[in-house]
């Protein structure tokens, strides 16, 4: 009886969609986990004395499961570590690093690397950092009819013929290993020289205030809104950027104007950005929750959050009178293999950059600083695209900070510095 009072809570706390995870399988080089429905982005970290990985899916596993190891790795134990979380522990034999997490269907494959003493134990102090699945698959987005007052061009979501596209961040296999990477090894491996511009010279960013005229976006606790936050840090972001002249770059509004979800990542594609950064402000019922974050796309939300809040940014267009349904079907695809794809590597890349610089200035995060969630103005699939949430509006504290100059241009810094260093390397 006991037994299946456990089996209830624990169905009971997990999240309503969150899929069952049926085996687990060892073969050499990588580890496979099976479910009956897709995983959303995992969590991972590693453990020394003895060597282990760890890794948290979004999802349920009962019973425990175990399997024998291949090579390098030992065995495999995975059982439920809380309500809606489902924990794999690789045990190993020796330091061994995810090089990768590749998702299709309702399977996730980890991707193993042998690894130095050395690399293992930075992955270790790391500690638990979001690991981000490659997906080459998922559900396209509901089908909606198309609003006559604003039409995307017929290309949009297709990659544009005159650009190549990004250079694939992970070598292949048979290449050598790179050199260890400054974060965690389930990183993508940054480039020491930065990135080359895909239009030559200097490479170019592209800065999102989000939300705009009618759309206010968040009001915060003295009714403040979240679009003049988003205007005055990137138009300051910009400043402080052209000022050091390292790199090129352009705002999608530099007043306070409506633009379509589909329209900020048209500009970026035409631009044919380096880089693509949509700034945001928060607000929860809980005025105690604080903190920035940072999002990178996945057509699976890495949390409840992540999904709450890109339903709600996406709104945006129904409040101008737009339907999202202009996006053309075919873009459910495309999103999904933006993951799959280098543009999407590169996107977590920057998310990994930004965190540091962000923590330089002394911005406080909410618990863990990166999430995936399925945002509209971030589906370009050829412009390397996060969306940064600065704070919550409706915390007194990050209000303050958020509606001051000084705290504006502290996160403006912040944002600035972790541009130049991924798109210059310096």
């Amino acid at each position: 009886m006991r037994r299946i009072l456990l089996i209830l809570c624990l169905f009971w706390a997990a999240p309503l969609w969150a899929a069952r995870i049926t085996a687990v399988e060892s073969q050499p080089g990588r580890v496979t986990i099976t479910a009956d429905g897709p995983l959303p982005a995992a969590q991972a970290f590693a453990l020394a004395d003895p060597f282990r990985l760890v890794v948290d899916f979004v999802g349920v596993v009962d019973p425990a499961l175990t399997a024998p190891g291949t090579n390098s790795v030992a065995g495999l134990r995975m059982a439920m570590f809380a309500p809606g979380t489902a924990r794999l522990v690789i045990d190993l034999k020796a330091p061994v690093i995810i090089r990768e997490a590749r998702a299709t269907g309702n399977q996730v494959v980890l991707i193993l690397d042998r690894s130095t003493p050395q690399l293992f134990a930075a992955m270790v102090a790391r500690g638990r950092k979001p690991l981000p699945l490659l997906r080459s698959d998922g559900p396209p987005p509901p089908p909606t009819l198309p609003d006559a007052g604003f039409q995307l061009p017929s290309d949009f979501g297709k990659p544009a013929t005159a650009a190549e596209p990004p250079a694939p961040e992970a070598p292949p296999a048979e290449a050598a290993k790179p050199p260890p990477p400054k974060r965690e090894a389930v990183a993508i491996i940054a480039r020491p020289g930065g990135v080359k511009s895909r239009t030559g010279g200097k490479p170019l960013v592209v800065i999102d205030a989000g939300h705009g005229g009618k759309d206010v976006g968040a009001i915060s606790v003295d009714g403040g809104y979240e679009k003049d936050v988003t205007l005055s840090i990137a138009r300051e972001t910009a400043r402080i950027l052209r000022e050091s002249g390292k790199v090129r770059v352009k705002l999608t509004r530099d007043t306070d104007i409506f633009i379509p979800l589909g329209g900020r990542v048209r500009i970026a594609r035409d631009a044919r950005a380096d880089l693509f950064i949509s700034i945001h402000a928060d607000s929860a019922p809980n005025d105690q929750a604080r903190g920035a974050s940072v999002y990178t796309l996945s057509a699976v939300a890495s949390d409840a959050i992540a999904e709450r809040l890109a339903a709600r940014e996406n709104k945006a267009d129904i409040i101008g009178g737009v339907n999202l349904g202009v996006e053309a079907p075919e873009v459910g695809e495309i999103m999904v293999d933006l993951v799959r794809r280098a543009t999407g590597n590169v996107s977590v890349q920057f998310a990994d950059t930004l965190q540091d610089a962000l923590e330089e200035q002394d911005i406080n995060f909410r618990g863990e600083f990166h999430h995936f969630a399925a945002f509209a103005v971030l589906k370009a699939p050829d412009v390397p695209s996060v969306l940064l949430e600065t704070g919550y509006v409706t915390n007194r504290q990050d209000a303050e900070r958020l509606f001051s100059d000084a705290g504006r241009r502290q996160v403006a810094r912040g944002v600035a510095r972790a541009i130049e260093r991924h798109l210059t390397g310096k």
